[in-house]
């Protein structure tokens, strides 16, 4: 019985290590592709609004809809849970949404114009001053509700004397929403209806290396695929697309419901 024992124990040992020893040279491997560096080229992102952007930009064009002055504030996280620049995110959603038409002309004013601002004001140009921007974009990232439905399986199979294995697999459902509003510089009051409040549906499985998204909007549905190194954060460039292109669309009144079909 003893050395049955000392069999299967001699047994669990060399399994041991020889995966050790496989660890070791799959490390060595991946170290020698690392220091390569990457073999792929930097990609445009493309979003599932991407030719929503573009139909965005023919509907204004062919309106002849130019150059409205429109400032944007920064589009900030309250729920301190989102670490990403949204800002930054409608403000490319809106200039690919006006590549041809220059429908509209976006004011770049804020907490990141500190060195652009030194700089006007050594040269003693006050000329960029003039164009005072008719509206201004406010909002935020206004809810983040982290695994709102999430459900977990696991299996195993353990011997009381030589030791067990197992795996588990969970999945888990997050909201992100994205609220924005137009306020008119004249008097600051809100735009009636101009407004956006969408919120992406993030679908996460399997050690939360895979995701899904999804936007429901006008009785529509929007699938967006997500990879493991994308995450929340496509999703949220997504949401901010959507945003952008009803915003727009709202305050120009061109019938922008058709880009989103």
């Amino acid at each position: 019985m003893k050395k049955s024992k000392i069999f299967t124990l001699g047994v669990m040992i060399c399994l041991v290590l020889s995966g050790c020893v496989n660890l070791n040279s799959k490390l060595e491997s991946e170290f020698e592709e690392i220091k390569k560096g990457p073999s792929g080229a930097p990609y445009k992102s493309v979003t599932g609004f991407s030719d929503s952007l573009r139909c965005m930009d023919d509907l204004m064009l062919s309106n002849n809809i130019r150059d409205i002055p429109v400032m944007v504030e920064d589009v900030e996280d309250k729920t301190e849970a989102i670490k990403m620049g949204v800002r930054d995110m409608l403000i490319s959603a809106v200039s690919e949404m006006t590549f041809k038409s220059h429908g509209i002309k976006l004011i770049l004013y804020g907490k990141d114009s500190g060195n652009l601002i030194s700089f006007l004001k050594a040269a003693n140009n006050n000329k960029v001053y003039e164009a005072v921007p008719l509206y201004d974009i406010q909002g935020s990232i206004s809810q983040f509700d982290k695994g709102v439905v999430s459900a977990d399986a696991s299996v195993g199979l353990f011997a009381r004397s030589d030791g067990g294995f197992g795996a588990a697999r969970g999945s888990s459902l997050s909201v992100v929403a994205l609220d924005l509003n137009v306020v008119k510089t004249a008097d600051m009051s809100v735009v009636p209806g101009v407004s956006s409040k969408n919120s992406v549906a993030i679908f996460q499985r399997g050690d939360s290396l895979d995701a899904d998204a999804s936007i429901n909007k006008f009785g529509i549905y929007f699938d967006i695929n997500l990879n493991r190194n994308e995450g929340q954060a496509q999703a949220v460039r997504s949401l901010v697309e959507l945003a952008a292109v009803e915003i727009v669309g709202k305050l120009t009144r061109v019938s922008y419901e058709q880009c989103l079909k």
